[in-house]
């Protein structure tokens, strides 16, 4: 038996160690101990194997949470193959451009979810398995196989972007990059002792994917909400059943949990946040609601959780710089080393503002099959993360602006360039500028500001339908405003800073 299984082997040392210690939660019923969930994972890497997954080859997971999650990766895992989440709210055509791209070898989904479907239609060479079906029940048939020993650097995880060029970029972590960050959790994130549990209310496919990680090296146990997202009610009601719990959420998701949660949370430990900006008057508030419970982290998806973090302890009430750390995404976390440099590339002092740049272990191989921008991103050992921050002399991390163009609303990333090209597909429209808004409920909203060509008309209704047919409904813009022009400089750039003053004066953007 060979045991350089990568980040299975997470999996198989608590299993082994613990087979009996409960696993997985579909609400508040356990449904799985490690033992069976380790059985589970295997035989879906036997049936991987049986469909003729080689080791290196990518599976795609389009699914709302649910328990089959953590079998599903670590079958993969178990297999040598590549995990690539995707966000179930994405278009068909966003779907089957990332199956195209990565020459996905499967994609498992959920029973009949339509934009599934339809992608698998648009990319017929990859056979569609919806979890729960009998072609997945077939697959769990396959006799037992051993896990197949991988190297560190053997690719693991492939999470899509959304790219600030219109084309979603595929992150390549390791095996090794993804233990780094699974032992720099409990470390830097959670020091004060990790939880017995943790809820995926976020989603699976993005940062709660990975908080599987080190939950499972710890041996927690991982609920699934039975309504497989985020509803304040029923973690109410999870919370009074379940104890000592960790659980990551968008800023906006503790702010709904602030205000309309009936209880305290008694089985909260641990609240993570992270994803975007985190207003100091909402951490306060939520301080208020929950007590000393928050944490926080900022990282990217080419390295993450693990550029800084702010610590259950840090958010203490009475450290006389509290007001300066809750406006901060914390210190670097161990093993990161963290540069602030300017536009030539020269490191600045400390309180001056400039580009944020990372090496660590965690950070990742490059982009699929995209040499120059893995050349522009990743330059001497460091991630140019495109993120502009400053360090305090006691070495905390202000963030003064993500990257350049991207808007956070809920805590994803809409990337303006890929809606902008979608509205430039009406023939009427001379030329777009989609940009973030303050927005009190999702951080920020999508507004796009549009001139049409001389003569001839675009409606918000038709501009809306463009959307709908070719991206994710959370990526359409809220408000479409048309303009006779657009601000510019001489060289013809939109002034997207100046744009965006102009609709804040004129209240427009509202």
């Amino acid at each position: 038996m060979h045991f350089n299984h990568g980040v299975f082997g997470l999996l198989w040392r608590t299993a082994t160690q613990r087979p009996q210690a409960p696993a997985v939660a579909l609400g508040e019923r356990v449904v799985a101990r490690y033992g069976d969930l380790l059985e589970r994972a295997l035989d879906v890497s036997a049936g991987l194997a049986r469909l003729g997954c080689r080791p290196g080859d990518r599976v795609v997971i389009f699914m709302k949470n649910q328990p089959e999650w953590l079998a599903l990766m670590f079958g993969c895992w178990a297999r040598g193959l590549v995990v690539v989440p995707v966000n179930v709210k994405l278009h068909a055509r966003e779907l089957a451009f990332i199956l195209d791209d990565c020459q996905a070898r499967a994609l498992f989904h959920d029973p009949g979810h339509q934009d599934a479907l339809d992608a698998l239609g648009l990319v017929p060479r990859t056979p569609g398995i919806a979890v729960g079906g009998a072609d997945y029940q077939r697959l769990l048939g396959a006799p037992p196989m051993a896990p197949e020993p991988v190297a560190p650097d053997a690719l693991a995880w492939l999470f899509y972007t959304s790219g600030t060029t219109g084309r979603p970029k595929g992150a390549m972590l390791s095996h090794a990059n993804l233990l780094a960050m699974a032992c720099a959790y409990a470390n830097d994130v959670e020091p004060e002792g990790m939880g017995r549990a943790i809820l995926h209310a976020a989603p699976m496919s993005h940062g709660s994917g990975l908080y599987i990680l080190p939950h499972v090296l710890h041996g927690s146990l991982h609920i699934c909400p039975e309504s497989r997202g985020f509803e304040v009610d029923e973690i109410d009601r999870l919370m009074a059943v379940h104890r000592g719990v960790s659980m990551f959420a968008a800023p906006t998701m503790v702010t709904r949990l602030t205000l309309s949660a009936v209880t305290d949370l008694p089985g909260l430990q641990t609240l993570v946040y992270g994803g975007g900006p985190m207003y100091v008057a909402d951490c306060v508030q939520a301080m208020d609601r929950f007590g000393e419970r928050l944490a926080q982290i900022y990282g990217q998806g080419e390295t993450p959780m693990t550029i800084s973090s702010l610590t259950r302890s840090q958010h203490e009430r009475g450290h006389p710089r509290l007001q300066a750390r809750l406006a901060s995404c914390g210190y670097a976390q161990t093993g990161v080393q963290i540069r602030i440099l300017d536009d030539r590339g020269e490191a600045l002092p400390v309180g001056e503002t400039g580009e944020i740049v990372v090496r660590a272990p965690t950070v990742m191989l490059g982009y699929w099959n995209l040499p120059d921008a893995t050349r522009k991103t990743l330059r001497d050992g460091w991630l140019y993360t495109g993120d502009v921050g400053a360090f305090d002399a006691d070495g905390l991390l202000t963030l003064k602006d993500r990257s350049k163009d991207v808007i956070i609303s809920g805590g994803t990333n809409i990337y303006p360039r890929e809606v902008e090209e979608v509205l430039l597909r009406h023939p009427a429209v001379r030329e777009v500028c989609v940009l973030g808004m303050p927005d009190a409920d999702w951080g920020e909203s999508v507004v796009a500001v549009y001139s049409c060509r001389d003569g001839e008309a675009a409606t918000a209704q038709e501009l809306d339908q463009l959307c709908i047919e070719h991206i994710a409904r959370f990526k359409r813009p809220k408000r479409y405003l048309q303009a006779a022009e657009l601000p510019k400089n001489a060289a013809g750039k939109i002034l997207k800073a100046q744009l965006r003053e102009q609709l804040a004066a004129s209240g427009q953007a509202d």
